[in-house]
């Protein structure tokens, strides 16, 4: 299997996925810190920055930030992050991520029920 033929699966098998693993998991690494970026870029800088021919889009500002980040700056993506781009997705994932509740802290709670000596 050549790599075109990897990129145009969608979503990623699960036997793509264990063949390269880590081929898969750093594309998603990227993809996390895209999206990220992309993200920033239209929630923060959005119309606010400029060069010598006026206003920068944000795409194109976008691109030239994208152009300056190294391996190194890229977070790891968190643990059930779901990627917006379907050819980045694993074979058991859905776009919108369903909410999962937090795992609980502590020890189980049991309630029981007080027997009432009159009722008896």
């Amino acid at each position: 299997m050549n790599i075109e033929e990897i990129n145009n699966l969608m979503p990623i098998s699960l036997e793509s996925y264990k063949d390269l693993k880590e081929y898969w998991d750093f594309q998603r690494k990227i993809e996390y810190n895209r999206e990220i970026l992309k993200e920033q870029v239209e929630k923060r800088m959005s119309g606010m920055v400029y060069g010598e021919t006026g206003q920068l889009s944000d795409e194109v500002l976008y691109d030239f930030m994208w152009s300056k980040i190294r391996e190194d700056d890229m977070d790891e993506p968190p643990v059930g992050w779901v990627p917006k781009n379907q050819n980045y997705r694993l074979w058991n994932e859905e776009y919108p991520p369903k909410k999962q509740l937090p795992k609980p802290k502590g020890r189980p709670v049991v309630l029981k029920a007080k027997v009432n000596e009159r009722s008896k």
